[in-house]
């Protein structure tokens, strides 16, 4: 899948300030916390392949960030920029089954890279305290920003089939960890996230298209790396990813996740951040088609990441 930003990114702005309603909080207040990642969570990470640490927006920021993504939904919808994860025009021809027309108003909204066109996103997604915790499950003293996601599942039968972060990266190692932040309560029953536990264990799969779960890149990708598999017959355990609204999932780049069916009658609302390792190498389009190319960022393939459109975040 490819999906983009348009815009450039931004020039002369102090990505640390805060935006109005995105205040810094201390550890503890509303529940929130900022301390870092104790011993224990850190190999329960390397267990397991993902982590709950915590609530990192108060209860008055998620309301406040609902809003701002709620105007964003708007502005990239007039843009054109406004995507469906499980609509098959996103994705590579492949010889897939299920080719029914798709009810509109049972979309996975997906917007992309907000950050380089929105104040009060861009605040939200340089909060110090999740790149801290990237960089201690990254085992590095220094992330950057791969991207940003907003995501809205419509309540809808569809689900999201088993996949790795990583298979989809133009990336030479799986040096990244996605946080991904719910902004309404997340449950099985409103298609909360999946985690097949250990899955992370046994490197690079294919990637799939998210609706269906069939494989592509076959041809492209070394003869080593197949399939994702069912993790119940590989006899890997499935936990439901439940969050509270402001709260955090850390999954590693390699951990195998989908979800359930939005069988709620609203949407089930998130925001993501995409942290990699600094000094990862860039393999651009020779590994995979991403969202800008290697002219566009400034980057030729087996040099370490960097430029202006993977800005460290500081913490």
């Amino acid at each position: 899948m490819r999906a983009r930003s348009d815009a450039g990114a931004v020039q002369g702005h102090d990505p640390t300030g805060d935006a109005t309603g995105l205040a810094a909080a201390a550890n503890g207040a509303d529940g929130m916390r900022t301390s870092p990642l104790t011993a224990e969570e850190i190999t329960t990470f390397y267990e397991k392949g993902y982590l709950r640490p915590g609530k990192v927006f108060s209860d008055d920021q998620v309301e406040f960030l609902r809003n701002v993504v709620q105007r964003l939904t708007r502005t990239e919808d007039e843009a054109g920029r406004r995507y469906d994860l499980l609509d098959p025009a996103l994705w590579p021809d492949v010889d897939d089954a299920d080719d029914a027309p798709r009810d509109p108003s049972q979309s996975f909204d997906f917007l992309f890279n907000l950050w380089l066109t929105d104040d009060d996103f861009r605040a939200a997604v340089f909060n110090p305290t999740t790149a801290r915790w990237a960089a201690q499950l990254l085992g590095t003293t220094s992330v950057r920003l791969l991207e940003d996601n907003a995501l809205n599942k419509s309540p809808s039968p569809h689900d999201v089939r088993w996949h790795q972060d990583y298979s989809y990266w133009p990336l030479a190692q799986p040096n990244a960890v996605t946080a991904w932040i719910a902004l309404d309560d997340t449950s099985r029953q409103n298609g909360a996230m999946l985690m097949a536990c250990g899955s992370h264990h046994l490197g690079e799969r294919l990637p799939v298209v998210f609706g269906t779960g069939t494989p592509y890149l076959r041809e492209s990708r070394p003869a080593t790396v197949t399939e994702v598999g069912d993790p119940e017959e590989l006899g890997l355990p499935v936990e439901v990813v439940e969050l509270a609204a402001g709260e955090v999932s850390m999954h590693s780049a390699l951990t195998w996740h989908a979800s359930g069916p939005n069988l709620s009658d609203r949407g089930r609302r998130a925001m993501v951040m995409r942290y990699v390792a600094d000094g990862t190498v860039w393999l651009g389009a020779q590994r995979y088609e991403y969202n800008y190319t290697d002219e566009e960022v400034g980057l030729a393939p087996g040099e370490p990441i960097g430029g202006r459109y993977f800005p460290v975040i500081p913490f």
